[in-house]
């Protein structure tokens, strides 16, 4: 009974209560306490092995041919002090958005430009050891290094001949004004090199912005003048005055609209900095004519424009042509930097109609025979392909050329610019003499396959921005002699006595244009070429390569 009679006793008694709940809480969290120092020191490690794997990574990107012995050598130069497995695989690694991240990297690929490293270990656990029942904890860190090639290409200006005539045409009707450079200009902007970095800086300066990013600077709206002007002090900078002075015969004439240089320019993966490290020219760079004649066609854009090609081409009248720009494709630049094959560059549609007057051959009672000629240009588009860096530079591009049509025609160009409205070719009225005889004639070739194909630049042409041209499977070498080949004449006689036969106006007409037929080409595909694309054509030229140290990818 006294047995039973103390048990209730202690049962009631709670003068020690709280000491034994902290008593049995105390162990409890000295328990916790030990197993968050354990994972603390846990994580702590995991972090460190991601930095040992991300510089071994980087260290078998910049070797590929030796992957595997340079991580290991990566991973035993860092102060690790347990077991650790090197593994590393090569492969190709494609800066693509589209694709998930964890699918950028293909493995063993023929053409490895990047290296995957997993460095595997454990970590030691002390107090976390009596709960988990065992000493170490094993991790593993994985890491993509890439090599950092970049390349700069675009697509634009073709001159096959400097002779002033339709270059000047042209920058009259861009600009609205009369542009007249000679030949000597011409070179000079042709030899005048205006690097890309430092042209965004010198119109940061025109502009008063300070603190601001390239990407910041570029997407600020200036007038054509001010764009233009920033050349100039590029230029004039480097002693070029005779360039500068050429670009200034091109200000005088410009009006007062507005552009976005960043609708032309993408300077990439420098586009957030502020500057750039580098000793003088960063290696990317661009003639001056092509970029004065990229701007002033991205002022045009959505209009046309009339050129007057007067008396370029012996026996012909009159030249009149009308060329209609379109927009530029949206987030698509006339020249980039980029070492990621997504990033596409396109051209503008364009539209060009000429309206030329023949001297008549064989001909009598005719004064001219009219030739109307209508070529429509779809985009042509560029993207990297890849970038070989080393003492075999190199770069390749992936073109689709432009494709469309041409024809023997007339159209109305009232809609000539609105991009949205077909146009419909009608036969042309070639010959009428008095209403009594009349010929009228049709002839049109559509330009397809549009397949991507690659073009190669090897050192010395990336060095030369020497321009390629990709073209389509079915391309027009000379335009109008094809379309003079296709060419359906219908004539009218009207009256009794005219002694004029049917088959003498149609030879006629034929011997009159076949005699212009190879300078009137040039001077339709003077034009197009000037736009950077011709029928079933696009003229594509790399400006410069900048290989740098791996890059963490992944």
């Amino acid at each position: 009974m006294r047995a039973t009679s103390n048990f209730r006793r202690l049962l009631q008694d709670r003068k020690a209560a709280v000491s034994v709940i902290t008593a049995v809480s105390l162990v409890m969290m000295v328990g916790f306490s030990g197993a968050a120092v354990d994972f603390g020191s846990v994580f702590l490690q995991t972090r460190q092995l991601q930095g040992m794997t991300d510089l071994a990574a980087m260290a078998a990107a910049g070797d590929l041919s030796q992957a595997q012995l340079a991580a290991q050598e990566s991973a035993a130069q860092n102060n690790w002090n347990l077991p650790i497995t090197t593994t590393a695989t090569t492969g190709t690694y494609t800066p693509n958005s589209d694709i998930p991240v964890n699918q950028r990297f293909t493995p063993n690929t023929a053409s490895p430009n990047a290296a995957r490293v997993t460095l595997a270990s454990t970590a030691n656990l002390y107090f976390a050891s009596l709960l988990l029942g065992k000493k170490s904890l094993a991790i593993s860190r994985t890491a993509t290094a890439a090599q950092g090639a970049l390349a700069s290409f675009a697509m634009g200006t073709e001159l096959a001949s400097l002779n002033g005539g339709v270059e000047n045409a042209l920058l009259s009707g861009l600009t609205g004004s009369s542009i007249s450079l000679d030949v000597m200009d011409y070179n000079e902007l042709l030899g005048a090199q205006v690097d890309l970095f430092q042209y965004t800086q010198a119109l940061a300066t025109r502009l008063n912005l300070k603190g601001v990013s390239y990407n910041q600077t570029l997407a600020t709206q200036v007038t054509t003048g001010t764009a233009l002007g920033a050349i100039v002090d590029i230029l004039n900078a480097a002693g070029n005055t005779a360039a500068a002075n050429a670009v200034g015969k091109i200000i005088s004439g410009v009006n007062s609209q507005t552009i976005t240089v960043g609708q032309l320019l993408d300077l990439g993966p420098y586009g957030s900095q502020d500057y750039i490290q580098t000793n003088g020219p960063s290696g990317f760079s661009v003639d001056a004519l092509q970029l004065a004649n990229a701007m002033l066609l991205l002022a045009q854009g959505g209009r046309q424009v009339q050129l007057n090609l007067n008396g370029l081409i012996p026996g012909v009248g009159s030249i009149t042509a009308w060329l209609a720009i379109g927009q530029q494709p949206s987030n698509s630049p006339w020249l980039t930097i980029t070492g990621d094959n997504s990033v596409v560059i396109s051209t503008a549609q364009a539209r060009l109609y000429v309206d030329a007057q023949v001297s008549p051959v064989g001909l009598s009672g005719v004064t001219s025979v009219n030739l109307p000629i209508y070529t429509e240009l779809a985009s042509a588009q560029a993207k990297l392909s890849s970038v070989t860096c080393g003492s075999n530079e190199s770069v390749t591009v992936s073109v689709a050329p432009s494709i469309g049509e041409t024809a023997i025609g007339t159209v109305d160009t009232t809609y000539l610019n609105d991009f949205t409205h077909e146009l419909t070719i009608s036969p042309a009225t070639m010959v009428n003499v008095l209403n009594l005889v009349t010929a009228t004639g049709q002839a049109q070739i559509n330009v397809g396959g549009n397949d991507w194909q690659n073009l190669s630049f090897d050192a010395n042409a990336i060095q030369n921005h020497t321009i390629e041209t990709a073209d389509t499977t079915n391309a027009i070498s000379e335009t109008l002699t094809s379309l003079l080949g296709n060419l359906s004449i219908n004539v009218q006689i009207f009256g009794l006595g005219l002694g004029i036969s049917k088959s003498a106006i149609t030879n006629g007409i034929i011997s009159s244009l076949n005699a212009v037929a190879t300078p009137l080409d040039n001077v339709v595909d003077g034009v197009t070429d000037l736009l950077g694309i011709g029928l079933g054509e696009a003229h594509v030229w790399v400006n410069g390569v900048r290989c740098q140290g791996p890059v963490l990818a992944q």
